[in-house]
């Protein structure tokens, strides 16, 4: 199961970039609000990404085999992994000559591999029930951030950040506050439309566009706040919750609102790169649980 850990990442990844059709974010069938991407942009990105997993899965290996603990420091797993996520960062840059597919992802997926694997190292994934994983992979999440949000939003380190710089205009937590929420619009919303979804008969595709407006019609995107504003996020964020009351995926009606939705996202140059991640995470944890199923 070891291995599946760093698979399921990186399937995470790939599928969220190919859900389509997706409100100013890069799909399979438009660049959304951006022009310095496309959807081969994020393909490279994500395979790139790859040996980030890897390389964190063998530093949580390499962390057990040197001591007796059947659970590890929390404060040891996030310092051995932060620096192996910054180079991850640099690497993505490089591959896609300076532009920023997946930094929010890198971070996500950075302690979610590493949580995994810690799981699997102590009591086995296939051992823990579905649910159980999920809630011991995103507690754990939460413990490796939660003591350093004080430390790395007063330092000002990365000041030009959207995350740091909402903070000290709106006191808002981003990227940083859901994983020490342990990924909440991931693990109750986002999670909870997916599979909603999926058991009602909507493909796999479909289902992930739903999951998404879920998670931006409850998520104060940093991302979207950056590039406009926290007014125009509102806007937003009702016109994806009425896709919803219209049926979303499910109807004709929800899907035309849906494609009327993404050319105005165009038009006013929104992108929900945070609920992207979030879905990022979402299909990781979707994955992770059904892994061992019949």
């Amino acid at each position: 199961m070891i291995d599946k850990i760093t698979e399921i990442a990186l399937k995470s990844l790939l599928y969220e970039v190919a859900a389509t059709p997706k409100p100013g974010l890069v799909d399979r069938h438009s660049n959304g609000a951006h022009t310095d991407m496309d959807f081969f942009t994020f393909m490279d990105s994500s395979v790139s990404l790859r040996t980030y997993f890897e390389e964190i899965k063998h530093a949580i290996i390499n962390i057990y085999g040197s001591t007796s603990e059947t659970r590890c420091d929390a404060e040891v797993v996030f310092k051995t992994i932060k620096p192996l996520g910054i180079d991850a960062e640099k690497k993505m840059l490089s591959c896609t000559k300076g532009v920023n597919t997946h930094k929010g992802a890198i971070y996500a997926l950075g302690l979610l591999v590493a949580s995994a694997t810690e799981l699997e190292l102590s009591h086995g994934i296939q051992n823990v029930c579905g649910n159980e994983r999920i809630s011991y992979i995103t507690e754990r999440a939460s413990q490796y951030v939660l003591p350093h949000m004080d430390i790395e939003f007063s330092s000002g380190e990365n000041y030009r950040n959207y995350g740091v710089d909402q903070f000290k205009k709106y006191g808002l937590l981003g990227a940083r506050g859901e994983a020490a929420s342990g990924f909440f619009h991931a693990r109750v919303v986002g999670l909870k439309a997916l599979e909603n979804a999926i058991s009602s008969g909507l493909s796999q595709n479909d289902a992930m566009v739903q999951s998404l407006l879920s998670i931006i019609s409850s998520l104060e995107d940093s991302n979207v706040i950056g590039r406009r504003d926290r007014t125009i996020l509102a806007i937003s964020q009702v016109k994806a919750a009425y896709i919803l009351e219209l049926g979303g995926m499910h109807t004709k009606a929800g899907v035309d609102e849906l494609n009327t939705y993404c050319q105005w996202c165009i038009a006013e140059n929104i992108s929900h790169g945070g609920s992207a991640d979030l879905l990022v995470v979402t299909l990781f944890l979707y994955f992770i649980k059904q892994e061992g199923k019949d």
